[in-house]
């Protein structure tokens, strides 16, 4: 009997296609909102001065520290079937607040810094709350297979999104793209409830996937989050992995804006750019996600893929020193981009497949959340300091990249033990 070309191709066991095929699609949901609107982020916020961004990574910081507390208790007491939608739907609100302010030119760098700080943190934590809900229902094994298509799911709503702002930017203002995205949050939330109804018919699934786990909060305290990282030198050390991961791409996309600002003076220009540079990441992202992401983490395990990115972006942060122009901007952005997506964050999100399920939830997020926008805060203002010393922010790369890929081996030790 000929096999499914998609169990082929993925690894997908029979009686799993339902629940991966409605992950995949809350993820394009939620990547597509995203990247309908990061170009039109960066572009608005080159209307000032590139050297205020280390303050709006500042402003990102503080906006973190304030919504840990809430979410912390939202999980503590609601089950996942209720505080899912209340945070998709809560952001979809706030952009419709936004949408007329941007449309009618509303004090337009302050409103453009505000919307930056506010997709900065909108884009951690849908992105976080999505994968902790993954991880909760499924298996270790499982995730080795089937995060890679999962993630593949998503790379195709990276693409979705910044075509549809290639394509309407010239036609229709941002408050436009602000709707489709509202849009396609709410579409995230349905394919959610579906995605976790199919879960729990899987083979092997997690036990977190029967119905009495789905509708039981996750409990704990609010603060979980911060004692299940401080307990666990392997949380512990999945938070300096992203903390050494957000440090190069923070360096990265400053030495970028600061590329873009000199070369590209027009708003709509660099709305373009940047929606082309999300292009590019996309299509790499997805060729890889497609011939390489399930089987790397099956042959080299998850210490090995998460090396990759430290290796990609040491290398990326010297060119980009060494060659500052648009051409050598848009390869690093979007070759970091790409190995991020397609085989970091599954190889990432697969430590997580291993921890108790409040973790999965609480110190996951603090990670995705805090910890990563502490790694902006910190390294922007490093970036600032060395630039105002005359020293390439880009010098320290080697060295971060050297630590880091030590630090996703010893992870990947870690994995092994835990799921052996």
């Amino acid at each position: 009997m000929a096999r499914n070309p998609l169990h082929a191709v993925f690894e997908v066991r029979p009686g799993e296609g339902a629940a991966v095929a409605w992950a995949a699609a809350t993820f394009f949901a939620v990547l597509a909102a995203y990247f309908v609107l990061r170009p039109v982020r960066d572009a608005l916020v080159l209307d000032g001065d590139p050297a205020f961004i280390p303050w709006l990574f500042t402003a990102t910081f503080i906006a973190m520290i304030a919504i840990a507390p809430p979410w912390g208790w939202l999980v503590a007491r609601l089950p996942r079937a209720a505080f899912v939608p209340i945070v998709y739907r809560a952001f979809a609100v706030q952009l419709l607040v936004f949408a007329p302010l941007i449309q009618y030119d509303v004090a337009p760098i302050a409103v453009g810094r505000v919307f930056y700080v506010w997709l900065s943190v909108f884009n951690l934590f849908v992105v976080s709350v999505f994968w902790s809900l993954c991880a909760d229902v499924a298996r270790p094994e499982q995730g080795r297979r089937l995060f890679g298509p999962i993630a593949a799911g998503g790379t195709v709503g990276a693409l979705a999104g910044p075509a549809l702002t290639r394509f309407l930017v010239a036609h229709v203002g941002p408050a436009a793209l602000m709707l489709i995205s509202v849009a396609l949050l709410e579409l995230a939330v349905w394919c959610a409830r579906a995605m976790d109804r199919a879960a729990r018919a899987m083979p092997a699934a997690s036990t977190a996937t029967d119905a009495s786990a789905a509708a039981r909060p996750v409990g704990g305290h609010p603060f979980g989050g911060i004692a299940g990282v401080e307990r666990s030198t392997y949380l512990s050390g999945v938070a300096i992995y992203a903390l050494c991961a957000a440090t190069l791409a923070t360096f990265i996309y400053l030495e970028q804006a600061r590329i873009v600002k000199a070369a590209i003076p027009s708003r709509a220009e660099r709305t373009a750019y940047f929606a082309d540079v999300e292009l590019w990441t996309g299509f790499a992202t997805l060729a890889i996600q497609i011939l390489l992401t399930a089987r790397f983490l099956r042959w080299f395990g998850a210490g090995v893929v998460l090396a990759l990115l430290p290796i990609a972006q040491g290398v990326g942060a010297l060119a980009l020193g060494t060659w500052p122009t648009l051409g050598v901007a848009v390869a690093v952005t979007a070759g970091g981009r790409a190995v991020t997506h397609a085989l970091s964050r599954p190889g990432r999100e697969l430590l997580f497949t291993a921890v108790p399920r409040e973790d999965k939830y609480k110190a996951k997020n603090l990670i995705d959340t805090y910890v990563y926008r502490f790694g902006d805060f910190g390294s922007a203002w490093m970036f600032r300091g060395l630039a105002d010393a005359g020293v390439a922010g880009v010098a320290v790369a080697g060295p971060v990249a050297i630590v880091w890929a030590g630090l996703a081996l010893a992870l990947g030790v870690g994995l092994r033990r835990r799921t052996s």
